[in-house]
């Protein structure tokens, strides 16, 4: 049928309409040769809506569109998926290039087939892109950032895979390891805009529970946050002569959200002993103290519905022993209270 239509289209509408009729005529002669009952597929069909009764055929350009963007994923796969030999380098190397032009004009075809390759693609060959597009908008020419900054309404898949990647490369572990500020800086000012990057252990849950895996599959790794805490503990150690107390109560405070969400929603699995263990040697944090007290996972075959987070039992380490009914004793002291609310922005405060 596909190829009478393309005859039927360099016709003008009347002289299409006897042709479809004439083209039927011997389709359905043909059928009942072989059947009583000729059974009327969808093609026929659609050459009598098409060139009859005159609709428009715009059923086939959604998929031609799906086709055409599955098609340059495949090729961009094909031509930038590491092999593990020596033409790697090499594919590396055209592939920062091409990245990083299409950054500059804001190709989004191929910052949409990046965004891709970076879900995935082993992290130490995702650090080399990253590594390649840092150099280029926050090294070699300054205020370039900015149009990397810009691209984040274009291709905001790209941004926050770009933003895993970055992770990943700054651990942190020298001088050399530690992000730039105007990069933090335009980080900053992408999740102002869209905190969605941050939300995502929010719906992990979810998921996790349909799957049966809540509990069961811990998606951040209790290694990645060993030399996360001892970093901020050195950065707190360094700045506590400098009179910085409010910034090291920020950061200890993003820290204490951060970890309440993902045991929250099964993304960070470990005992309650290993997270005071591993927080022992942190400034101490009202916050950072409630939540390392509460208990951080329940029984994997516990049937939890979404977003429920069990109520911490037991006193924050530091303090004395609390009533389980605090209303009953006013005359005890109260300490800040700390919102746990997703989604909401917080300032970012840069040290200098």
């Amino acid at each position: 049928m596909s190829d009478i239509r393309h005859s039927l289209l360099r016709r003008d509408a009347l002289s299409a309409a006897k042709e479809v009729l004439y083209h039927l005529d011997i389709y359905f002669s043909s059928q009942l040769q072989s059947a009583p009952l000729p059974i009327v597929d969808k093609g026929p069909v659609e050459l009598l809506e098409e060139f009859v009764f005159q609709v428009p055929k715009e059923r086939s350009a959604q998929p031609k569109e799906q086709t055409k963007d599955s098609v340059r994923q495949i090729i961009f796969s094909s031509l930038f998926s590491p092999q593990g030999n020596k033409a790697d380098d090499s594919r590396m190397s055209l592939l920062g290039k091409l990245v990083s032009m299409a950054v500059a004009v804001c190709r989004i075809p191929v910052l949409e087939c990046a965004a891709s390759w970076l879900q995935r693609t082993p992290v130490v060959y995702c650090v080399r892109l990253a590594k390649a597009l840092v150099d280029d908008y926050c090294c070699l020419v300054p205020g370039s950032i900015q149009t990397l900054k810009q691209i984040f309404s274009a291709s905001p898949r790209f941004c926050c895979q770009f933003i895993t990647s970055v992770t990943a490369l700054y651990d942190l572990s020298s001088d050399d390891l530690i992000p730039p500020m105007d990069l933090l800086e335009m980080i900053v000012t992408w999740i102002f805009e869209d905190p969605s990057v941050l939300q995502v252990l929010m719906t992990l849950q979810l998921h996790l529970t349909e799957k049966n895996l809540y509990g069961r599959l811990g998606l951040v790794l209790f290694d990645h946050m060993v030399p996360l805490v001892e970093e901020i503990n050195r950065l707190a150690d360094e700045l506590n002569p400098l009179n910085a107390s409010q910034e090291i109560e920020l950061s200890l405070d993003r820290l204490a959200q951060a970890l309440q969400v993902a045991m929250a929603s099964g993304a960070l699995l470990c005992t309650r002993d290993d997270l005071r263990t591993l927080c022992s040697r942190l400034p101490h944090n009202n916050l950072l103290q409630l939540v390392i007290s509460g208990p951080v996972q329940q029984s994997p075959h516990a049937a939890l519905p979404p977003g429920f987070y069990p109520h911490i039992h037991t006193p924050p380490l530091g303090y004395g022993a609390v009533p389980a009914h605090p209303a009953a004793h006013p005359a005890l002291p109260t300490h800040p209270g700390h919102t746990f609310i997703s989604g909401v922005t917080f300032p970012f405060r840069p040290i200098r």
